[in-house]
Formats: C-alpha cells, structure tokens, sequence
C-alpha cells in the first residue's frame, strides 16, 4: 500500500523478481498454479506499494510515490480477499516442504494485508501511516548509492514534489482517529520537518549540478509547506474532536497473533493461538511476572540498585555513536571466535543516530538493505540520543540505558547475530527459479523481531560477558521489558487496560524509567504486532532446548542457529516446522543429507 518506484537507471540490472511478476502467464508456466499466483501477488504489491518496492532492492519506479485513496484502499480489499479464495481453492497438499512453506509465506502475507484493511485500518486511524510515503520513500532513494548522486536528487525530487498530494489524501482518508496515534504523529511529523530541513541538503551535497540541486531544493520546501499544513490540521483541527477508539478488538488481536506466529500446522501451539484471548491475556502477563520473578532473584539487593549500577559505564551525548560502535565490534569479534553462528563473508553494518522521524518509538533501530539489494547494502544500527531540550537530569537517565551491557544486548539484537545477520542470510539464499525469489520476497516482509530477542538470551547462555554478572542482570531486565511490551499491546488492543494503565504497569512491574516507559507504551499503542514478538521468541528458545534435548551431544548451536537463518525472516510457526524436519527433532522425518 506504499508507492510503486520507478526507476529509469541504466547502470542496474532490475531484478529477476520483477521480470518474472510481471510476465504474463505463459504456456509452459500455466500448470504451476501457485507460482503463477505467487507471480501475480507480487506484481500487484510492487506496483501499487512503489516505496516498498524500493526497499526491497527494485528499482523499476524510484521516482514514484502513489497516494492512498479511499478508492485505492477499497480495490485493495476486494482484490485481496478474491485473491485469498483463489489461493485457497489450490489442491490441499503440496509436493515438497518448500512449496508448502511458499505456500503458507503467501497466504499469510495476504491475511496480514487483509488484517491491515479490514481490522487495524492504519490510513484511517493512525496518521503516522502516511510518513513511510513521504519520507522513508526519499530516504530510500536518497542514502543508498542506487545510482549517481545527481540521479537520486532527482528521484528524491519526484517523491517530494508528490508530497501534498499524499497528504491531501490522507486528510480525506482519516476518520477519527484515536488520540494516542494523533499525539504520537505530532512528534514523528515534527520529526520529519527536521529530515527535510536538514538530513536532505546532507544527503545532496555530492551533487554538484546547480539545476539538480535546484529542483530539489523547490521541491523540499514544497514538502515542507504540505506537513507544515498537515500538523497544524492534525493539532487544530483532528486532536480537539478526536474519539477514536484504540484498541482493535479481541478477534482482532487474536487473528494477527494466528498470522504473526502462523502456528497452524497442529500441536499446542495451534491450540495456544486459537486459545481464548483472555488465556493468552493471563498467559502474557504471567510471563511478566515470571520474567521479574528471574531478575529480582538474580539481585537479591534490589533489582533497581543492581541495574542503577550498571549505568555508571555509559557514554556521554557526543560519544553515544561511538560507543555502541565499540560494543558492536566486542560483539562481533566474540562471534568470530566462537561456534555460533555462520559469520557473514563481508559486513557492511555502521552505526548512527535514529532519523528524527523513528527516534520517538525506539532507542535502537535496524535501517538495512532490502532482500533484492544487488548493490547498495548498506545498513544502519540506529541509536536515539537524548533531545537537545532536555535538563541535564533527564540526558543522563536516557544515556543510561546505553550502558556497557545494554549496548552491546542492543548490538546482538538489532545487528551479529540478530537482526542484520537475518537479512544478509535472507539475500544469500540460492535463488533456484520463480518460487525461490517469491519466498525471498515474502520471507522480507516479517521484521525478525522475534529472532532479535531470541540471539540476546542465545548469545549469554553461549558465554558472551561470563566474566561479568551484570550481562546476565541485563539480559533478564530487558526480557522482562519485551515481555512488558508485549503484554502492554495485547491489553491496550483488546481493551482490557488503558495507554495511562499500560505505562504505570511498565514503570512498577517492569522497572521502566517514566521516558522509556512512555516510549514503549507508544510503541504498543502504535503497532500491535508487537504482540507477537515476545511470543516468537520464546518459541525460538524451546526450539533451541527442544533439538539439545533430542540430539543430546550431537546438537551444535552454530547447526541450529544456520538452520533457522535459512528460514529468513519467516514466522516462527514456518521456522519450527521446517527447523525440526531439518535436524530431525520431534516427528518430522529429517530429509536426505540433514546436518545433525
């Protein structure tokens, strides 16, 4: 649902992906049913949602950004659910175990997108939706050396000028939305006032053509008018009459959790997401107290004291980059040191302050090359520093939760093993024909948090920080905060607890700072799927204990660990299936050639 790119660019070979999605049907193709849906799914997603396209790594449309209409919105729906009928109505069963993994990728990429229209409705209700076309669009074109600099102005020119128009539609578009999601927008629109005015005239110094740089510049500032406008109708006119309810339902909330996990193919955990979401309410929140329950028995002095501690090794403002740069290369080194993991061949990961327009959700983010990348892979561990306008008091206590320990848990998660090194084996993969590069690109489309979470735990029962307790505190501080976080987005969703209520329950029972507290509560409030994350990764640890206990002094974790980053980003649903029939864990018969 984000623009279709177009890119004119000569020097870059468009990918196969596209070549092969927009084909028609041809004869000797016609019997693969699901391949030729496969083809058309992809097609339409890349011509329709151009900004994705682009950070996917296609370059057929980079100076394209296409506004959602209610029009739009609605073709999407119909076509959706049509298509959703066609995939269904395909034979049961399908030949080998990659078909059925492309076949499941598809069908809950599709009941995502349907979840999106019919359920949470974010271009209805939540403005912050529109900030992916308008700014991330340029970013995409404008950080990555896709082209010549010169080239990307211009591409960065074409989305900017489409600017008022995006969000001339998206006035039109939203209808009540909540509060909450209008007083996060407020902050991440401030946010991307500051990308325009500063980080654009940044990104276009290396051209040095005055009629390009021209063109930019009018239509930067044409930008700058149209969200100018925008924040003062969200402030003036949307806020003062908003009555918007946030939470999207109990159905609601359990059909994304049945498609973030994609646990259908039997045992408990299908029964667990079919559960009742009052039990899978209980369930998250008694996680919570157990995840607490852990810390306080690992700081028998007082949990707040201990991790008060840890923070005496921080960095100080200017240094924040730097730091977190030191503890990613401690991270890495241990990696290459040790079997855990398969290491990537080259890195290319850096580290760097958090756009403006991200900062307000996260303190550490993951800008990374898209899976159909070939040339501009880049990638950025985002950090979030403390606000200029704040006292000296609250900088500190910002800064603190980049201490020694929290850092370098952050650079495992978002970057070795963790988030980044999943991407790299996503676009690694072999490509053998059409239904490999469809299971690369809906393999793109899951975030890998879960995955994220799983490498923090994984690393220090691995050995990372023996020598020092304080890994260890700091790992089940932030497990208690990620169980927090997903509770809190479950609650908030079904309705069961307010955003005011969510925040007190992250301060109490989790030990949140009121800033970070905040923060994590506008997260859940933002994007429910956070929901999930917690739950995918304890799935990844029992997976983990599950082929330990089952190979006994066969399991190797660097084994284990490759054998799930073959799975790319997949829902962990997908990656327990196809894990266990890969080591031969569980009753799934291992295939011929199976590592042990």
């Amino acid at each position: 649902m984000i623009p279709s790119l177009r890119r004119t660019l000569v020097t870059l070979v468009v990918p196969l992906l596209i070549a092969a999605c927009a084909a028609p049907a041809t004869a000797d193709t016609a019997g693969d049913a699901l391949a030729l849906l496969g083809d058309e799914y992809v097609a339409r997603w890349l011509e329709r949602a151009p900004h994705e396209a682009t950070s996917l790594g296609v370059h057929t449309n980079d100076d394209l950004v296409l506004p959602v209409t209610r029009t739009t919105l609605a073709e999407d729906l119909v076509w959706l659910r049509s298509f959703r009928v066609r995939l269904a109505s395909l034979p049961g069963a399908e030949p080998t175990p990659e078909r059925a993994i492309e076949r499941a990728l598809l069908a809950g990429r599709v009941e995502r997108q349907l979840i999106d229209l019919e359920v949470i409705r974010p271009f209805e209700r939540d403005p912050s939706a529109y900030l992916p076309l308008i700014v991330g669009s340029v970013e995409s074109v404008l950080e990555r050396p896709i082209a010549s600099s010169c080239q990307r102005l211009r591409l960065a020119a074409g989305r900017l000028s489409r600017v008022p128009e995006v969000l001339r539609a998206a006035r039109i578009n939203l209808v009540d939305p909540p509060k909450e999601l209008i007083a996060i927008a407020l902050d991440r629109y401030a946010g991307a006032l500051r990308f325009y005015r500063e980080a654009v005239p940044s990104l276009a110094s290396g051209c040095r053509d005055t009629h390009t740089q021209a063109d930019l510049a009018q239509a930067d500032t044409t930008a700058v008018r149209a969200v100018e406008e925008f924040l003062k109708y969200l402030r003036e006119d949307l806020m003062p009459t908003a009555h918007g309810t946030l939470a999207i339902g109990a159905e609601g909330c359990r059909r994304l959790l049945r498609v973030e996990l994609l646990e259908d193919g039997g045992g408990d955990a299908a029964v667990e997401t079919a559960a009742a979401i009052d039990s899978l309410s209980a369930r998250a929140l008694r996680l919570v107290e157990e995840r607490r329950a852990a810390l306080d028995a690992l700081a028998p002095g007082g949990a707040r004291a201990a991790l008060d501690a840890l923070a005496v090794d921080r960095p100080d403002a200017l240094g924040l980059v730097s730091y977190v740069e030191q503890r990613l290369a401690e991270v890495g080194s241990f990696l290459h040191g040790h079997e855990i993991v398969t290491p990537p061949e080259r890195e290319v990961l850096a580290v760097r302050e958090a756009r403006p327009f991200r900062s307000p959700l996260t303190l550490t983010g993951l800008d990374a090359a898209g899976v159909r990348e070939l040339r501009a892979t880049e990638a950025w561990l985002e950090v979030t520093p403390p606000d200029s306008a704040w006292d000296e008091g609250r900088r500190q206590v910002h800064l603190a939760h980049f201490d020694r320990q929290n850092s370098a848990l952050s650079a495992m998660h978002e970057g070795l093993p963790g988030r980044y090194l999943r991407g790299i084996a996503l676009r690694s993969i072999e490509l053998r024909g059409r239904s490999a590069r469809l299971r690369q690109a809906l393999q793109g489309a899951w975030p890998a948090e879960d995955w994220g979470e799983y490498c923090e735990q994984m690393m220090v029962d691995e050995g990372y920080g023996a020598e020092d307790p304080g890994y260890r505190l700091a790992a089940a501080a932030r497990a208690l905060r990620f169980a927090g976080l997903s509770y809190a987005a479950l609650a908030i969703h079904t309705g069961a607890i307010s955003t005011d209520e969510a925040q007190r329950m992250l301060e109490e029972r989790c030990l949140l700072d009121p800033d970070e507290a905040a923060r994590e509560t506008r997260r859940a409030a933002a994007d429910p799927a956070v929901m999930g994350y917690t739950p995918g990764a304890r799935r990844l640890l029992e997976l983990r204990d599950e082929a330990r206990r089952a190979l006994g002094p066969r399991f190797q974790i660097k084994v284990f660990n490759d054998a799930v980053l073959r799975y790319g980003a997949s829902p962990v649903g997908l990656v327990r299936a196809g894990v266990r029939r890969e080591l031969g864990v569980g009753d799934e018969d291992p295939p011929v050639g199976a590592k042990p």
